[in-house]
């Protein structure tokens, strides 16, 4: 065994480090109550049945905003799973930077339920891009972290990818912040930003990059 890798051994080995599987059970487990949760925030119609068609018309803007809501936090989801995929080991503080995405995670109830109230309100806008501009912030922190800890890393990810990687992981957040500055001007504004990030990662246009990367590296 090298010098390089007795080192890595040990700092393996420091309380508090240990394998990333239970931190990933409690972070979907999260994840799969918020996205439950949210759709509480839809009340069926309430009678007499014959305004049923009416009152369904006028839940379309609240069943929007769950849609909204739920694919954003699913393509979070979907990041912290690829995330996840690459790290090997958590430390200490690795394992507390997820913990704070977590509590982050655990507060989008409130912030869909302001937006579902009033989905045309600029505050109610500003708060939900904001909230998720420091999502990402959070969850790229965590990667940033990561990627600079070979130790905590699987084998076979190139310096090269690793450093574009920790570039790209913040692209979420810089949109996250201008559909914030855009909601203090414009609601539509910032609704319609706030969907870059989750057409980028549903469609798999962003993961897409990143394997071009992995490949080239």
């Amino acid at each position: 065994m090298t010098r390089a890798e007795g080192q890595a051994e040990e700092r393996a080995e420091r309380p508090g480090s240990g394998s990333p599987r239970r931190l990933e059970a409690l972070i979907d487990g999260a994840f799969a109550i918020v996205m439950t949760i949210v759709v509480l925030e839809i009340e069926p119609p309430e009678g007499p049945p014959g305004e049923f068609p009416v009152q369904l018309a006028a839940l379309a803007p609240t069943i929007w905003t769950f849609a909204l809501v739920f694919v954003t936090l699913g393509a979070l989801w979907f990041g912290n799973r690829t995330q996840s995929g690459l790290v090997g080991r958590a430390d200490h503080p690795l394992t507390w930077l997820n913990l704070l995405l977590v509590g982050l995670v655990a507060l989008v109830p409130f912030s869909a339920r302001f937006l579902i109230t009033y989905p045309a309100d600029r505050t109610a806008v500003l708060w939900f891009a904001a909230h998720f501009t420091v999502i990402y912030l959070v969850h790229g922190a965590a990667w940033l972290y990561a990627s600079l800890r070979p130790e905590l890393l699987r084998a076979g990810l190139s310096e090269a990818f690793l450093r574009r990687s920790r570039l790209a992981t913040f692209v979420p957040a810089a949109v996250y912040a201008v559909a914030t500055g855009l909601a203090a001007i414009s609601a539509i504004a910032g609704i319609v930003a706030s969907l870059v990030v989750p057409v980028l990662l549903v469609s798999g246009l962003f993961y897409r990059g990143l394997a071009r990367i992995h490949a080239r590296s």
